[in-house]
């Protein structure tokens, strides 16, 4: 710590609570250099929801050098809800792995052990995340996607990703159970009348769909395994200066089966496709860019293939939370209300026919193999 860190003592901000000699490492790494002052602007709304995941402050540090330049510099502070690690070694590992996301210019702890990150600002406004659906602003989404899927974590890293009880695997092998209790809870009543009169029209729905699900996950858990984010969606990145998209949200990071993130886009069956290039092409696309990172492609037939069935793993991996939060159980944080819970039951209600009409739409077999 410099001298003139010193100087700054207790002075107390409205960054949480932090005094500036606490954040004083935090600006000379995002000034790129030893500072002899700076001062604090608060010029940006924390995103919202303000609490989801934990408090947001996005400050300007605007600071003079010991070599005397002056320069500006925003960041965006998160404080985490809960005691305990929560991104710094996600950030860390996949830094120096030259993944795609911001940088991270320090961590602290508060004293009731809450981790804060103070991580690059990146604009992740509407117009920012809406850029992604216009024109190339999809094509520069799906390479963004690719480079980040094309990341070969460290041994040590999979070492650590393996031990994460939250990966997509130990959920997917949860939905089977959850197709029981949906059943079970819906014969009594207990889940609203449509998912009754569902569950209740045909004792054989219930083989089928759980038919597909096993076939789902067996599948799934055959892929390669790869370094997934497990929430890449457009809200999950944001805009450098520069025009640079780059992602965030790395806490849930895991091993899963490769192309996972992708399918969320290049997986829609079929008959709910709108874009305007053809998923062949976009897949091409994606592929083209995966091989340009480093990474090996399948052949495009078998790709497109595990993208149907791993499109159907996305929403079997929110059966079981789905139920729960059916029943007003496991929000965290976020306060839910008797609409919320039945928002639940309809989301089941409807993913349950989809199952259905997946498992109907080419017999026995997965509906998915065949894909084109």
């Amino acid at each position: 710590m410099s001298s003139r860190n010193a100087q700054a003592g207790d002075e107390v901000t409205l960054i949480f609570g932090l005094t500036k000699a606490e954040l004083w490492p935090v600006v000379e790494e995002a000034a790129g250099e030893a500072i002899a002052s700076f001062d604090i602007f608060l010029e940006h709304q924390p995103p919202e929801p303000y609490g989801a995941a934990g408090e947001k402050e996005i400050p300007t540090f605007g600071y003079v050098t010991e070599t005397g330049r002056t320069g500006r510099v925003t960041v965006f502070v998160k404080r985490y809800n809960n005691a305990g690690p929560a991104e710094v070694r996600q950030y860390r590992f996949l830094l120096g792995h030259q993944a795609p996301i911001p940088r991270l210019y320090g961590a602290l702890v508060d004293p009731e052990g809450r981790e804060m990150l103070f991580i690059e600002y990146l604009d992740s406004s509407r117009a920012a995340r809406s850029s992604a659906y216009r024109g190339d602003g999809l094509l520069g989404f799906l390479a963004l996607m690719a480079r980040f899927q094309a990341v070969v974590p460290s041994e040590e890293f999979t070492v650590w990703l393996r031990r994460d009880a939250s990966g997509l695997c130990d959920r997917l092998a949860g939905a089977e159970p959850a197709l029981e209790q949906i059943w079970e809870h819906s014969a009594k009543g207990e889940m609203g009348q449509d998912l009754q009169g569902f569950c209740s029209s045909s004792g054989r729905a219930f083989i089928q769909i759980r038919t597909l699900v096993r076939q789902v996950i067996e599948r799934s858990s055959e892929m390669p395994q790869a370094l997934l984010h497990s929430d890449f969606s457009v809200e999950n990145t944001g805009l450098r200066e520069s025009g640079e998209r780059l992602v965030m949200d790395v806490g849930s990071i895991c091993l899963g089966p490769r192309f996972f993130d992708v399918a969320g886009i290049l997986g829609i069956p079929s008959e709910r496709w709108y874009r305007d290039l053809s998923r062949k092409e976009l897949a091409r696309h994606y592929l083209g860019e995966y091989a340009r990172w480093g990474g090996t492609p399948p052949p495009i037939d078998a790709f497109l293939r595990d993208m149907g069935i791993l499109w159907l793993a996305g929403d079997l991996r929110y059966l079981g939370l789905n139920l729960e939060r059916a029943f007003g159980r496991n929000w965290g944080t976020t306060p839910a209300t008797e609409d919320d819970y039945r928002a639940c039951r309809i989301h089941l209600y409807r993913t349950l026919h989809l199952l259905l009409a997946q498992y109907l739409m080419r017999g026995t077999r997965c509906s998915v193999l065949d894909r084109r």
